[in-house]
C-alpha cells in the first residue's frame, strides 16, 4: 500500500486546517509554512481491508504472510500510517515517512526515514483524483482520495487519503504563482513563474517613466540622461567613420 523507491513516494495524505500548523513533527522548522494531518484512521482501515482480502483470495497456501498478517500487520499498518508528514516549506512540498517498525516488528526489520521536496519550480502538475473502482480483486472499495504531484521527470508523488484535497492543491498553486498562504505571514516565496511575470515589469516601459508605467523600479532621470549622451557619442563617431572611410572618386589624366 506504501511505496517509496527510487525517491518517487506513494503516501496515503493528509487533511489540512488553514493556517493551523497541526503536525508537531515539523515543530521549530523555522522553513515549514504549514503543516497537514493525516486522517490515521480511515488510512489505517483500508490498509487492513487490502491486508485481509489479499490474505483470505486463494492460492492459500502462503501460511506466513497469514501469520504475518494475524500477528503484526495491523500493528504495521498502524506505524506506517503514522510515520508519514507532509508539509509545505519555503522550498516547495516535503513529505517525511518517519522511522518505524516493520514485518516482525524486530529491530533488523525497521525502515529508516526518508525525505523528499518537490520544489515549487519544479512543479509542472498538482491535480485531484476522486476514489472510484476496488481494490484486490474487486473485495474492497477505493475509499481513499487521491493528490498527484508531478515534474517535467514524471510523477513524484501520490498522496492517497487527503480529506480535504482541493484546500491543498489550492495551496500548492497558490505557492507556485507566488501568492503565498492565507493566514500565513510572510510566505510568499520566488519562483520561476513570479519571475517571468516580474521581468516585463522590470523592463517594459519603466525606461522613461521611472518605472511607473509598468509598475516596476524603473531607473532615474540622471542614468537616462547618461546613457542618451553615450548614445549620442556613440553615433557621431559612427557617422565620421562612415564619412572617412567613404571610397573616393580617382580622377584620370586629361588628354
Amino acid at each position: 500500500l506504501f511505496c517509496l523507491s527510487s525517491l518517487r513516494p506513494t503516501a496515503f495524505a493528509l487533511e489540512t486546517k488553514m493556517g493551523d500548523y497541526s503536525d508537531p513533527y515539523f515543530e521549530g522548522d523555522e522553513y515549514v509554512l504549514r503543516t497537514y494531518k493525516f486522517d490515521y484512521a480511515k488510512v489505517t482501515k483500508f490498509s487492513n481491508d487490502v491486508m485481509w482480502a489479499s490474505a483470505c483470495l486463494p492460492p492459500c497456501c502462503f501460511p506466513c504472510s497469514a501469520v504475518e498478517a494475524l500477528c503484526f500487520g495491523a500493528a504495521n499498518n498502524r506505524d506506517s500510517s503514522n510515520a508519514m508528514h507532509l508539509a509545505l516549506t519555503r522550498d516547495g512540498i516535503r513529505f517525511v515517512f518517519d522511522k518505524h517498525p516493520t514485518a516482525c516488528r524486530l529491530a533488523m526489520c525497521d525502515i529508516g526515514r526518508t525525505s523528499k521536496t518537490v520544489p515549487f519550480d519544479k512543479l509542472t502538475d498538482c491535480d485531484v483524483q476522486e476514489p472510484a473502482g476496488t481494490a484486490v480483486c474487486c473485495c474492497v472499495d477505493n475509499v481513499l482520495t487521491a493528490v498527484t504531484v508531478d515534474t517535467a521527470s514524471g510523477r513524484e508523488m501520490v498522496l492517497r487519503g487527503l480529506k480535504d484535497p482541493f484546500a491543498f492543491k489550492s495551496d500548492v498553486w497558490g505557492m507556485k504563482r507566488g501568492d503565498g498562504l492565507s493566514g500565513v505571514p510572510d510566505s510568499v516565496v520566488a519562483t520561476s513563474m513570479t519571475r517571468m511575470e516580474a521581468k516585463p515589469k522590470d523592463v517594459g516601459g519603466s525606461w522613461f517613466a521611472g518605472g511607473s508605467a509598468a509598475g516596476g523600479p524603473g531607473m532615474r532621470a540622471e542614468e537616462v540622461s547618461a546613457l542618451l549622451q553615450k548614445a549620442d557619442k556613440a553615433v557621431s563617431l559612427l557617422t565620421v567613420i562612415a564619412e572617412n572611410t567613404k571610397p573616393r572618386k580617382v580622377m584620370g589624366p586629361t588628354a
